[in-house]
């Protein structure tokens, strides 16, 4: 079950959302170079929640991020908002109680993920293609989303239509 949040934020809980999102956007796990490790993984799950939650607050103040550039996926998405709702609700990290722990961490299902131009199948034998070479795609499970294309798009929507509402002062 999704969980957003219910009430509107406050322009501080904005403002300090998007902070967030703007350093998980620049932190190095979203560069190519860097490998598709378990931490990845769990940034990647991160990032969908935390614009999932942003497109969200949109909503819940008047606009629906409706894009559909390359959304539709076998599972036919209506736009980014139920894609990113799809995906959300599929991707769980489940963590060790203590730090000692770590090796406990838990993933759920199996997250795929392509740098550049690529097709073929995973190693758990799902498709995967990628027209972009600057470009990462995410996948989980047959659903697909690309970090500029899609993520960073609805952050922005999301972001500049809720920061330039006149009552959000």
């Amino acid at each position: 079950m999704i969980k957003y949040p219910s009430a509107v934020w406050t322009e501080p809980q904005l403002i300090a959302h998007l902070e967030v999102m703007a350093r998980l956007f620049q932190s190095k796990l979203f560069q190519p170079s860097v490998p598709f490790t378990h931490q990845s993984q769990i940034g990647w799950i991160e990032l969908i929640r935390g614009v999932s939650d942003l497109v969200r607050q949109a909503e819940l103040r008047g606009k629906r991020i409706c894009f559909t550039d390359e959304v539709g996926t076998p599972n036919q998405h209506q736009d980014i908002t139920s894609l990113l709702d799809v995906m959300r609700n599929s991707a769980h990290v489940v963590e060790p109680l203590s730090p000692d722990q770590q090796h406990l961490t838990f993933i759920s299902p199996l997250l795929n993920c392509v740098n550049g131009v690529g097709s073929g199948h995973f190693a758990n034998g799902l498709f995967f293609i990628c027209p972009y070479p600057n470009e990462r795609a995410f996948f989980i499970g047959q659903d697909r989303i690309y970090f500029y294309r899609h993520l960073m798009r609805a952050y922005l929507e999301a972001g500049q239509y809720l920061l330039f509402l006149p009552d959000s002062n």
